[in-house]
């Protein structure tokens, strides 16, 4: 496992996974929040419609960033994430719709997929054998459903990639020793999940710390994903506050961070 690389482009900055990288048939990136112009509380490179955001600076953004990222999509397929474990073909979207899912596959060039957090976990998949790529929002809830499993379970039935020949890069979102929850958030991994107390560990009474990142690194080597074929980012949302949007540390309103790769 190696860790994701920070590079910047007029003023633009943006992380980057380099055995992603490796692959000639895709592109891809992670955000964050520099180099863009939507004001405070979304400053300043907001890439999400959050409520009160002005969509003429989402649009701006996203221009500075796909252009600066060296990608020039024909589609972006965005779903409406709910803190689930469903993982869909761009092709279900409706035009001018949506679906309510929180991960995305696509084999089709030009279309990219993405995903937006602002702690949770965005984790970006690539299949080098049959050119296929995805994209997926971990948070507690889905990672507690095993979206991670299920996208390659998911990439399997589609598209026939093996578990073995997947690339899977962990984009920044909020650490272990950043993330407080009550006992009721900890009792379903326990129920489910046998190594539970390798990314849960309490800290007094009811309080415990969940190591997100290290819960979805987990999940994917359990799903067979080769652990030198995941790459990570040693950065956390919470903690880097110049640097990420966070929402358990801002509240809403906040801007959102968006990690895309697409087939070119």
């Amino acid at each position: 496992m190696s860790n994701l690389e920070i590079h910047e482009d007029r003023g633009v900055e943006y992380l980057l996974s380099p055995l992603l990288g490796a692959c000639e048939f895709l592109r891809h990136a992670f955000s964050t929040r520099r180099g863009g112009v939507s004001e405070a509380p979304f400053g300043s490179l907001n890439l999400g419609n959050a409520r009160g955001e002005d969509p003429e600076f989402v649009g701006k953004n996203r221009r500075r960033f796909f252009e600066v990222a060296g990608m020039y999509p024909r589609n972006v397929a965005e779903v409406s994430q709910v803190h689930g474990a469903d993982v869909v073909e761009a092709d279900e979207i409706p035009e001018g719709g949506d679906i309510q899912a929180d991960g995305i596959m696509t084999d089709k060039p030009g279309v990219f997929v993405a995903v937006q957090t602002a702690d949770c976990v965005p984790v970006l998949f690539a299949d080098p054998v049959n050119q296929v790529v995805a994209a997926v929002h971990a948070g507690r809830c889905g990672t507690e459903k095993g979206i991670v499993e299920n996208a390659v379970r998911r990439m399997k039935e589609c598209y026939g990639s093996e578990a073995k020949d997947l690339i899977a890069a962990l984009g920044p979102g909020i650490s272990g020793q950043c993330y407080e929850v009550g006992g009721e958030c900890i009792l379903p991994f326990q129920q489910r999940y046998p190594d539970w107390r390798d990314f849960c560990m309490q800290i007094n009474g009811e309080k415990w710390l969940l190591d997100l990142p290290k819960a979805v690194n987990l999940q994917l080597r359990s799903a067979g994903v080769p652990e030198e074929r995941i790459d990570a980012a040693p950065h956390c949302t919470f903690s880097e506050a110049a640097r990420f949007f966070s929402y358990r540390r801002d509240g809403a309103p906040t801007g959102r961070l968006l990690s895309v790769i697409g087939i070119v």
